[in-house]
């Protein structure tokens, strides 16, 4: 099994992340410097999102049927890296919110994009173990950005904007590397599917739905997390990213143990899948209430890590369990609708984060999380009902490969 492509792939994923992760880390600073606050920040972010799940529809179309896919992720990646390196310059919130924009548009190709071509690359009996390394790729780049940030703010005593221009430097020499990437064809493993509204199946629905709801926990936890650390604990930002970046090296561990396992409980039985992906995101939102809550700092930061360790599992799941009953061809479209509803969810999350911070504070906030996250747990398990009927055959030189 080559992992060239999917090393490529997911070093375009670390790139991405170096926004979105020295953003979390660095939320504190940035809102300070620009006088807004932790929620004006946030809602830039689930803007953010918003403009990754529209722009995919447009990157869809002009991969329809085409074998391009490597190329243009290739190029979004450099335009989200030059986006990287000119928020340093940004002077006010507007500039701010308009290079987050131009970055989420560019982003656009990793959400419709990336899974879609790895599902085509390796064959179905590895996409489980495939998707895993692939979702290690965020937490890689949540160690290496918040590792950097401390590096440089910490060590070197540089300020947010001197960061932001090296990591910019960076996230474009992570996007060189991934020029020998090719796309070798739509559908390549699968049998070819009959058109038609691919919301016509019901898991492909009740998904979308938990979507929405798990866009309500992501969108706001990186930066609400980092904001609680620092007004109720005193954690400057060197010690933010040390933390983050133990946070996420215990999730590679885990993503890359469980990728095979994974691969294991679906060709045993898709059914159990959803049921495997409800209970994680249930612990997950429950570890970060639990944090919110705790009355020490080590049980806070117990809790933040069972929480951040275990969110970046869940994606990899719901992914394959989306390529699993999506046709070939409507895959990109598929994957671009679920960024839409990640960004509806992450808009409500924010405005409730928002509400609840200034009644009961950011612990407050951060312990409301809990409630979304248990009913996208409910919504996914729910699929397990379904997902039997709704497979996409695969050909079968292919099932066991």
């Amino acid at each position: 099994m080559r992992l060239y492509p999917v090393v490529a792939v997911g070093m375009l994923a670390i790139t991405d992340a170096f926004v979105n992760q020295a953003l979390g880390v660095l939320a504190p600073d940035i809102t300070a410097s620009l006088g807004v606050s932790t929620g004006a920040l946030t809602s830039l972010l689930a803007i953010q999102l918003l403009a990754v799940g529209v722009a995919p529809f447009l990157m869809a179309t002009v991969v329809r049927g085409r074998p391009i896919r490597a190329l243009v992720s290739i190029v979004t990646g450099l335009v989200w890296s030059v986006s990287t390196l000119a928020i340093s310059f940004a002077g006010d919130i507007w500039t701010l919110g308009a290079l987050l924009l131009v970055s989420g548009l560019a982003n656009g190709s990793q959400i419709a994009l990336h899974s879609p071509l790895l599902a085509d690359v390796y064959p179905p009996a590895v996409r489980g173990r495939i998707l895993a390394l692939y979702g290690a790729a965020m937490p890689a780049g949540a160690i290496l950005s918040p590792l950097t940030v401390s590096a440089l703010s910490g060590w070197f005593g540089l300020d947010w904007r001197a960061v932001y221009a090296v990591l910019g430097v960076l996230s474009l020499l992570g996007c060189l590397s991934a020029l020998r990437l090719r796309d070798p064809g739509i559908g390549r493993h699968d049998e070819v599917s009959p058109g038609g509204n691919p919301l016509r199946s019901r898991t492909l629905r009740r998904v979308f739905a938990a979507f929405v709801a798990y866009g309500m926990l992501l969108v706001p936890a990186a930066t609400f997390l980092s904001v609680h650390l620092k007004e109720r604990w005193g954690m400057e930002t060197d010690a933010r990213g040390l933390f983050t970046a133990c946070c996420s090296a215990g999730a590679i561990v885990a993503l890359v143990a469980f990728g095979r396992r994974l691969d294991a409980i679906f060709q045993a039985d898709p059914g159990r899948v959803p049921i495997v992906a409800a209970r994680i995101i249930a612990c997950s939102a429950l570890a970060f209430a639990a944090g919110a809550s705790a009355p020490v700092l080590p049980l806070t930061l117990l809790a933040f890590f069972v929480g951040l360790v275990l969110t970046p599992m869940i994606v990899p799941m719901i992914t394959l369990i989306m390529i699993a009953v999506t046709g070939p061809a409507g895959r990109s479209y598929m994957a671009s609708l679920f960024g839409v509803g990640l960004a509806i969810g992450g808009l409500a999350g924010a405005a409730l984060l928002s509400t609840v911070e200034g009644t009961y504070g950011t612990a407050g906030a951060v312990a409301s999380i809990a409630l979304p996250g248990l009913l996208a747990g409910l919504l996914i398990a729910s699929t397990a009902r379904t997902i039997r009927a709704d497979l996409i055959p695969v050909r079968e030189e292919n099932v066991n490969a």
